[in-house]
């Protein structure tokens, strides 16, 4: 399982409703600060008070999109090569409209920057850049697991800033999955993600229960193996990768307590991560944490230079796209002792129609929206309520296709300031997600 902190909710994406008041365009006074780029999109410099500089660009490549069309309170345009439109007086919070053929659509309420920018994710997923890692484990054939065979798993980190499928590639034939006899090595190959990462294996004691592997097999972990600051470039394979063993004296059982989940969201679980800087978090599964069993083995984090914990924890009532879900998140962690507590409830009183949409204000929730989905690849649109409006129509700008779509109110838990946020620094401070799907026929 590789998972992002992304987790489907695109901030950039925003609903807005507000005061379209003009004032004279040529006034000395109000704000008029030069146009600046928002690193991975956001709103700043101030309240709207005769200028909005609204700069569009690509989410993975933050490449400035020319020709977009968009729509700031009542000004229309689009956005020159550098992806620039500038809409003049303009006072106060502003509906903000922006669409792109080829992107999903995305929509502000309440938005309020002199300087804007919103980072356009593309409507169909793209085929991620990758490249495979083939290697081994040091000392994988030392270790003494008496007449048993031993076997391994290796993943690699997630990065904050990527997308779902960027933190998800499959590998073929599953080979970074190793199973060996006593004595016998794990060389393994594993398909990961571009830039830098980190490799990590959990090692099993496997029990055969005969001479052969069965079902009835059992798998215990004793220890995991990693390596940090590995550079990955897209389709440039990289030989001789070696996964250090960590040793037993470095390990430690990490327990969660789950607190009180949201209401309705029987199923409960989590993972523990390890941070390790630039080259991301590495996940520890398959190791789940659950109510009924809380405890994983862990690397301490002495054994680790610099490295810290990360706990996301999932309640759900069941894993299809329109079953409701609830997520939290905490990073940074130093103790051994990890809380998913304080969970953001799911959004309620939810009416979603092609051309209308309406939810309730859920407390603790720092932003909320809806996203519209054609299915779990294609992504059409994305609605960010900033003013706290519980409601939006969307424009014929921006109108949904016909067939069946999915519907999504969603809720954001965090430390956000809403008119003066950077994405790539709003990320580090969400720590909780909510859903609420519907079908939309």
């Amino acid at each position: 399982m590789q998972t992002s902190l992304r987790i489907g909710f695109a901030l950039c994406v925003l609903v807005g409703c507000g005061d379209d008041a003009a004032t004279t365009p040529d006034s000395p006074t109000g704000n008029h600060p030069p146009p600046r780029v928002i690193p991975g999109g956001g709103i700043g410099d101030g309240a709207i008070d005769g200028v909005v500089n609204l700069y569009v660009m690509d989410d993975a490549t933050r490449a400035p999109l020319a020709n977009a069309t968009v729509r700031v309170g009542t000004l229309d345009g689009t956005t020159d090569a550098t992806g620039l439109f500038v809409a003049e007086g303009v006072v106060g919070p502003q509906t903000v409209l922006v669409k792109l053929a080829g992107y999903r659509s995305e929509m502000w309420i309440g938005a309020n920057g002199a300087n804007m920018t919103a980072s356009l994710e593309v409507s169909a997923a793209a085929i991620p850049p990758r490249a495979n890692l083939i290697g081994s484990i040091t000392g994988f054939d030392q270790l003494n697991v008496g007449t048993h065979r031993k076997a391994a798993i290796v993943t690699y980190s997630n990065a904050d800033n990527a997308a779902d499928a960027v933190n998800s590639i499959d590998t073929a034939n599953d080979a970074n999955i190793c199973d060996a006899a006593p004595g016998g090595p794990c060389n393994f190959a594993i398909t990961t993600r571009t830039g830098e990462l980190a490799l990590l294996a959990i090692v099993y004691d496997h029990d055969t229960k005969g001479t052969v592997p069965t079902t009835d097999d059992t798998f215990t972990p004793i220890t995991w193996a990693y390596k940090t600051g590995i550079s990955v470039i897209g389709g440039v394979d990289q030989a001789g990768i070696t996964l250090s063993l960590i040793d037993a004296a470095d390990l430690a059982n990490v327990i969660v307590d789950f607190g009180t989940p949201p209401t309705g969201l029987p199923n409960v679980a989590a993972v523990v991560g390890v941070e390790v800087g630039t080259s991301g978090t590495m996940q520890l599964v398959p190791m789940f944490a659950t109510p009924s069993a809380p405890t994983v083995l862990a690397p301490k984090l002495s054994a680790i230079g610099g490295a810290k914990y990360r706990l996301t924890a999932i309640a759900n009532n069941g894993d299809t796209p329109l079953d409701p879900a609830s997520f939290t998140l905490h990073r940074g962690q130093t103790s051994t002792s990890l809380s998913a507590d304080p969970w953001l409830a799911v959004p309620t009183s939810v009416a979603l129609t092609r051309t209308t949409a309406s939810w309730a204000s859920l407390p603790g929730a720092a932003l909320q929206g809806v996203e519209y989905d054609a299915d779990a690849t294609h992504h059409l649109l994305s609605i960010t309520s900033f003013d706290g409006s519980t409601s939006a129509t969307i424009p014929d700008l921006l109108a949904l296709p016909a067939g069946t779509l999915i519907g999504r109110a969603t809720a954001l838990q965090g430390n956000v300031d809403v008119t003066n946020f950077s994405v790539d620094d709003i990320m580090t401070k969400i720590t909780g997600f909510s859903a609420q799907p519907m079908q939309i026929n």
